[in-house]
């Protein structure tokens, strides 16, 4: 075709034919920048469909991080509805003194004190964020709701660092402080420690009439009944300031998620 016009150009020339000369070579000129914006369209398009084809392999991963959240959180937040529930029973028993059924008393706060964490399956995001490849994904939906997520998580983590702070404090401290020193070389010792920390629902391996003791002690002392309140009142603002406030935008972001993907 090049060819073509530049015989057609160099006739022109010879013929002297000025004006028709000039129009074929603005035609030429015309037609080669145009093959070359069509060649540019044409890459640009294969860049976008590659930028597209990469974008959506974050979001089906976006996607499969974000509904492991949703059920661990779903599962946490009855755990930790749980604890509620378990402090509220130890601070009723300890208005009215009772401690008879002391391995039920046990086992409430071995629930209570039990410590948890939520800890988000964010590789994604966070691979997203550290490699500059967030602008990949295009919706600002999609995007802004992500970093909402993780800003929330961040609140979540300072809140439970002040909470378990309460634990040590409140809980922890005033329970070991009743409790003797152990021979950690003594195998049977050993046992007992597991089994405290690890107890099974039938039984405790402590004296009972020792555990009464230590429970009508910790139910005359005012730090641990404000650590039970505490633990009480922290979970549940966990549970609806936190953990609701995260599975309420997880969904919203799956929903963005799948309607993007049908794109």
């Amino acid at each position: 075709m090049i060819r073509f016009f530049r015989n057609i150009r160099k006739k022109l020339a010879a013929e002297n034919k000025v004006a028709q000369y000039l129009r074929y070579a603005f035609g030429e000129i015309l037609l080669v920048v145009i093959g070359i914006l069509i060649a540019l369209q044409i890459n640009n398009w294969n860049e976008n469909r590659k930028e597209r084809l990469i974008e959506i392999n974050y979001l089906k991963n976006l996607k499969h991080d974000l509904q492991n959240d949703s059920t661990d959180l779903v599962e946490y937040k009855r755990i930790r509805l749980g604890v509620v529930k378990a402090a509220n029973e130890l601070l009723s028993n300890a208005k009215l003194q009772q401690v008879n059924d002391v391995y039920r008393l046990d086992s409430l706060y071995v629930t209570v004190a039990l410590w948890y964490e939520f800890v988000p399956n964010n590789n994604t995001f966070e691979e997203l964020r550290s490699s500059g490849n967030l602008q990949l994904i295009k919706s600002d939906s999609i995007k802004n709701l992500l970093l909402d997520l993780n800003k929330e998580n961040e609140e979540l983590v300072s809140t439970r660092e002040h909470m378990r702070r309460e634990y040590d404090y409140y809980l922890y401290d005033q329970r070991a402080a009743l409790m003797s020193f152990l021979d950690v070389n003594d195998p049977d010792e050993i046992q007992f420690v597991y089994d405290w920390y690890y107890p099974r629902l039938q039984k405790v391996n402590e004296n009972k009439i020792k555990l009464q003791q230590n429970f009508r002690t910790l139910f005359n002392n005012t730090k641990f009944i404000n650590g039970l309140a505490l633990a009480a009142g922290n979970n549940r603002w966990i549970v609806e300031d936190h953990y609701d406030t995260m599975l309420r935008e997880i969904s919203k972001l799956i929903r963005l998620i799948d309607q993007d993907l049908k794109k």
